[in-house]
């Protein structure tokens, strides 16, 4: 993981100062203002019922906002002009009934992103025994199920029979509703569009289980048929699937009743910042928090060289 630096200029006013006192024939109107204070990564927490896509757009909205206040100039989104814009990226797709630890890069830390799609995740979810949905979660709600099955033989010690199985390397198919792609159509496009898993022929993929536990009830205390999982794995898992599929290896089916990401890299959910208190001020800061130890993480790597 390349290590993001901190933006030299973070304050504005302090740093025309120093210029201006340092080039005292310079007006302090010809510096430049930055566009981010600070550029690297950080985390918020992703609210229930928001895409990932809706945090970034309103984490940008809000950062263009600081952006023109302070006085910087900006190009509109999709100008192709040279003129800088406000750069923000998430680093792994989070479902909209999902929550918890989302990554995000502003600036040059953007770039940085690709590790956190492929790398070690950790989620808590909720199952449910009985009945599975076409999007193996709740948002058709249980009265839409596409499946039942009986579950009242389904004891705990069964589930701690078969759970073992679900780690290491394992083949996992994912869900029809997912944003995968096949034959060039995202998989939920085609499901929208009428077809089933058979029609479309999904192809089972290897996915990564480094850890994974089970406990007796969901994060709402319910007992069987309901049940709660803690998962450690590799990008590409999906935890819907995997649910689904402890289902069938118990003789019935499985839906996923709520999911929270409560790591990501180094992320975890005491660092990441709380919809209430999403602004510029807490964004930058958190990515500054982000940037020094990354450095010191750096300095220490190099004594030991």
């Amino acid at each position: 993981l390349r290590r993001v630096r901190p933006t030299t200029i973070l304050n504005v006013e302090s740093s025309k100062e120093g210029i201006t006192n340092e080039i005292s024939s310079e007006p302090s109107s010809d510096i430049p203002v930055p566009v981010h204070r600070a550029e690297g990564l950080c985390a918020v927490y992703k609210p229930l019922d928001w895409t990932s896509n809706d945090v970034v757009s309103y984490i940008r909205g809000m950062l263009e906002r600081d952006a023109r206040n302070r006085g910087a100039k900006l190009a509109k989104r999709r100008s192709k002009s040279k003129t800088k814009k406000v750069k923000v990226g998430h680093g792994g797709t989070l479902d909209p009934l999902a929550t918890g630890v989302l990554v995000l890069g502003i600036g040059s830390g953007t770039k940085d992103l690709q590790s956190y799609l492929s790398g070690s995740k950790k989620y808590s979810a909720g199952a449910q025994l009985g009945f599975e949905t076409a999007t193996l979660d709740m948002e058709q709600g249980k009265e839409n199920a596409v499946k039942t099955a009986p579950s009242d033989h389904v004891t705990y010690a069964m589930i701690e029979g078969i759970i073992q199985q679900f780690t290491g390397d394992i083949m996992q198919k994912p869900p029809i509703f997912s944003a995968i792609k096949k034959d060039g159509k995202r998989l939920y496009e085609q499901a929208r569009a009428g077809k089933t898993e058979e029609d479309i022929e999904i192809e089972a993929r290897k996915v990564t289980i480094h850890n994974l536990q089970y406990s007796k009830e969901d994060q709402n205390g319910r007992g069987l048929p309901c049940f709660g999982i803690d998962v450690e794995c590799g990008g590409g898992t999906y935890i819907r699937s995997l649910i689904r599929d402890i289902g069938y290896a118990l003789d019935s089916c499985a839906t996923m009743t709520s999911l929270e990401r409560t790591q990501q890299g180094q992320f975890t959910l005491d660092v990441a910042i709380p919809r209430e208190d999403w602004s510029a001020d807490n964004i930058y800061a958190a990515v500054q928090r982000t940037n020094s130890i990354f450095n010191t993480l750096d300095e220490g790597n190099d004594v030991e060289d």
